[in-house]
């Protein structure tokens, strides 16, 4: 297998350190990470959001592992803001958004949220900040009483605040998190339970629904998990619950089945299914979400006859292509998946960084123009950064794994 070029390392690495430097904009005085405008300010008629502290910690930590800097002070600020401002020390778990006040900006305990702060805790561990410990040994407590359901081995969605119901509702998005989570939690830790409940969800996730539906993976399902195809019809932009398939979590499960089947070598178990999903599913985006409205660029989603439905580009959907593309050509070293990684860097680098104020257009229209049908400001880089991270890295099951002293 060939290598990346030179040049491409090396627009990799500036980039990384280029969002890195947009993401120092969210850092509040009063506390944790602000919602930040398309220039980098923060959007002070927003409320802090629980996983964009849980992401900055894991781009502030991932920073400091990989030798960027010094930025434990950033990931102890995230930690802290975590701990305290989140936490719901009357009813448990944590909230999903505080005013600017800190207090509650909404009534619902979210599972996406909670898999987040997993995350984030994990990483804060390894660079070794305090509250770190305390914060990973609460999430996990929280997730293995109110969220894990061991007769699905899948994740509950959603809580009322009090924790007293549960919403019928279950999604395949706060699953396919907790599988990076979870992933994540097993190569710091060691502990083969976050890798088993891992690879549990990516199998049911990929080899039983997206296998039953034509590798058109679902998003929304009943408590039974029967699904629901015309979940969110009348509201098909939802950032979070879409109608219809959603490309990017297409690209983003075939990633990540590829990376958690890395630390099951040692398995009995049949892990065929592992790559031809990810091939199926990389297939499905590729060739109904890429170029397929006579523009460049990734349509958010598409209905079951696999047409579009909301064509706005999204910069994390072209973030996950590429990680997709990478990892793909990493683990079968054909040419098509490397051909298909720089064709879409160039449509990155030509239409989504923000040449002017820095970080990613988090979305635009057919005409490559900014919108905010979906998101407004640029809050995140996550994604974004992910994307520059990975193939600089060793190649393993989690960003942490790769960073990991």
């Amino acid at each position: 297998m060939g290598k990346l070029n030179a040049e491409h390392m090396d627009f990799l690495a500036n980039e990384a350190q280029s969002l890195l430097k947009f993401a120092f904009g969210s850092v509040m005085k009063s506390g944790g990470f602000g919602y930040m405008d398309t220039e980098g300010k923060v959007d002070t008629s927003k409320p802090l959001e629980c996983y964009l502290q849980a992401r900055k910690i894991q781009v502030f930590g991932l920073s400091h592992q990989m030798g960027y800097g010094d930025y434990k002070e950033y990931v102890e600020h995230g930690v802290k803001s975590l701990n305290t401002i989140f936490r719901d020390r009357e009813h448990g778990g944590f909230y999903n958004a505080v005013n600017q006040d800190h207090s509650p900006a909404s009534d619902r305990k979210f599972a996406y949220d909670q898999m987040f702060v997993l995350l984030a805790a994990t990483t804060a561990v390894e660079v070794g900040v305090e509250g770190a410990q305390e914060l990973f040994d609460y999430a996990e407590s929280i997730i293995e009483k109110y969220y894990w359901d061991e007769d699905f081995s899948m994740m509950k969605n959603d809580w009322d605040q009090e924790f007293s119901t549960v919403d019928p509702y279950r999604g395949i998005n706060a699953n396919m998190h907790a599988v990076e989570a979870l992933t994540a939690a097993y190569e710091a830790t060691g502990r083969a339970i976050f890798r088993d409940r891992a690879f549990k969800i990516c199998k049911r996730a990929v080899d039983e629904f997206a296998r039953n539906m034509n590798w058109m993976l679902p998003e929304h399902f009943d408590s039974q998990w029967s699904v629901e195809q015309d979940f969110n019809i009348d509201s098909p932009a939802d950032p979070f619950r879409p109608f219809g398939v959603t490309i990017g979590h297409l690209f983003e499960w075939s990633r990540l089945i590829v990376q958690i089947d890395l630390c099951m070598t040692e398995s009995s178990e049949d892990r065929s299914w592992v790559l031809e999903g990810a091939r199926a599913m990389y297939d499905i985006a590729k060739n109904y979400g890429w170029d397929v409205d006579g523009a460049p660029g990734f349509v958010y989603t598409i209905d079951w006859q696999k047409k579009p439905v909301v064509t706005s580009r999204m910069q994390w959907v072209a973030a996950e292509a590429v990680m997709a593309a990478f990892t793909l050509w990493k683990v079968t070293g054909e040419d098509q998946y490397l051909s298909d990684y720089y064709a879409w860097w160039q449509y990155i680098q030509d239409n989504v960084i923000d040449k002017k104020f820095g970080s990613w257009h988090h979305e635009l229209n057919a005409a490559q123009e900014v919108t905010t049908i979906t998101w407004s400001g640029k809050p995140d880089v996550y994604h974004a950064f992910n994307a520059c991270i990975l193939p600089l890295l060793p190649f393993k099951a989690s960003f942490i794994g790769s960073t990991k002293k």
